[in-house]
């Protein structure tokens, strides 16, 4: 069975096709990811092309400068205080 033919020109489907890398692939996620953030309308804007869902390479390359510049302006109090994980199970700190 063939793969998804290949988008129109500048647009992306969720998926890889033959033509080159998807969206979810684009920004380093899966495909049920980018879904998920999709209904929770996280992610680059999206909309339907007849049955399938598409986004614009701009708004990919938009979505991905965004965060790296939120990522470049976050402070470290900002983050929060990550779980210390020692050599040890939780079994053996108990005895």
């Amino acid at each position: 069975m063939p793969g998804p033919s290949a988008p129109p020109e500048g647009l992306l489907y969720i998926q890889d096709t033959k033509a080159g890398p998807g969206i979810a692939t684009r920004l380093g996620i899966t495909p049920a990811t980018y879904r998920k953030w999709r209904m929770r309308k996280e992610g680059p804007e999206s909309f339907r092309l007849g049955k399938r869902v598409v986004a614009r390479v701009e708004a990919i390359d938009e979505y991905i400068a965004k965060q790296e510049e939120r990522a470049k302006q976050a402070k470290p109090e900002m983050r929060p205080a990550e779980a210390r994980l020692g050599s040890r199970g939780p079994a053996q700190r108990a005895a």
